[in-house]
């Protein structure tokens, strides 16, 4: 069987003192229950605020990635190859697929 482990010895600020450790020591009151709720419901609105602006920023990225993903994929098939755009286009998809498949191998790895 396993022991049990010894009771945390208690901090003995008499010793802080002598290594030279400045500290201060404070007591704080409860926070009343009014000035609780109303930073709890501060701290919610604001969550909520920075996941909408996050779900914003990830929605306009997605629909410029969208974008540049039909163009270059109708520049791959309608352009003439002799421009060189093809090319440049395959690049950008390329680029585009490596950075999807990056992205859910990111989130798999959380």
């Amino acid at each position: 069987m396993t022991e049990r482990s010894k009771q945390p010895e208690a901090l003995n600020p008499a010793i802080l003192v002598g290594q030279g450790v400045d500290f201060e020591l404070v007591q704080k009151t409860p926070e009343p229950r009014d000035e609780r709720a109303s930073r709890l419901r501060r701290e919610e609105a604001e969550d909520a605020h920075r996941r909408r602006i996050d779900f914003s920023l990830h929605i306009f990225v997605m629909v410029i990635v969208t974008i540049t993903l039909a163009v270059c994929a109708y520049v791959l098939v309608a352009m003439d190859p002799k421009t060189g755009l093809p090319d440049r286009a395959m690049g950008v998809i390329t680029a585009i697929a490596g950075a999807i498949v990056g992205y859910i191998a990111g989130k798999k790895s959380k």
